[in-house]
């Protein structure tokens, strides 16, 4: 389980991600309520709360996929909120989907190279005809790609197609081809979502591991168990609002967090403690 760290956090360090006063509404239903966060860089923060409690929203915000009503969001000292995603991939921030996203036929080392398309210069069409400017950049992109496929522990499915993957690989092959882009920082959609046993536990150690790097990782996930085990710091929202920050620990012992979001069962059952 991951240690994390007390509830109280140092207001000298600079965060790599910052949103003020977030605001979405979708017919008059505020799904994210002027809500702020900040997550400091190398930090593992999980998003969690009941259903319809505004973390998917919140998530697509911070990606690009939705635009805010109001408030501002920052990344590395940048705002952002207006720029689209591709726009934000360039800056260094990459995701990954609760549904898989494949490109059928490919291998995967192919789909992994896929994930350089933030921060290489050639274009689509450039590749698409095998223009010189294309094959320059390709020994780069192949090998940031085979590094990707080390890290997430799928080189020996390199040349295999990727449709051919279980569940549990796919979602490796999601995450080494985010970190194909090089990303500051990565938003994970449900990482664990579908996942049983071993492939948990393996999805589990790679996180912890790329967090050891310093990577910065933002998730939303419904496994409060998971959450448990690797998230340093989380945020819980209800309703569209933050009702409580803190360690997995912390949390599990807040009385709004115990009403709102576990209901009658226990912290203790539902967050996997037992």
């Amino acid at each position: 389980m991951a240690t994390g760290r007390a509830p109280e956090r140092g207001v000298e360090s600079i965060m790599l991600l910052e949103t003020k006063m977030l605001l979405r509404s979708f017919g008059g239903i505020r799904a994210v309520d002027e809500v702020s966060l900040s997550v400091e860089p190398g930090e593992l923060r999980a998003l969690i709360g009941p259903n319809g409690a505004g973390k998917s929203t919140l998530f697509s915000l911070v990606s690009g996929h939705l635009q805010p009503d109001k408030g501002t969001i920052s990344f590395d000292e940048r705002r952002i909120e207006r720029m689209k995603p591709a726009a934000r991939a360039r800056l260094g921030i990459a995701i990954t989907f609760q549904t898989v996203h494949l490109f059928q036929g490919m291998t995967v080392l192919e789909n992994v190279m896929v994930g350089a398309h933030s921060w290489t210069r050639h274009e689509f069409v450039e590749a698409a005809l095998r223009l010189p400017r294309y094959f320059r950049e390709e020994p780069l992109i192949r090998n940031r790609a085979l590094e990707a496929l080390l890290r997430a522990g799928l080189e020996p499915w390199a040349g295999a197609r990727a449709e051919s993957l279980p569940l549990g690989k796919q979602r490796a092959l999601q995450i080494a081809r985010a970190l194909c882009g090089r990303p500051k920082l990565l938003l994970l959609d449900e990482p664990a979502a579908g996942l049983r046993g071993e492939e948990r536990r393996v999805l589990a150690e790679l996180l912890l591991g790329l967090r050891e790097e310093g990577l910065t990782m933002v998730l939303v996930e419904h496994d409060i168990g998971f959450v448990s085990e690797v998230a340093d710091w989380v945020t819980v929202l209800d309703m569209g609002k933050v009702i409580a920050e803190g360690t997995p620990a912390h949390v599990r012992e807040n009385e709004a967090v115990i009403s709102a979001y576990l209901g009658s069962a226990t912290a203790d059952d539902v967050l996997g403690t037992r």
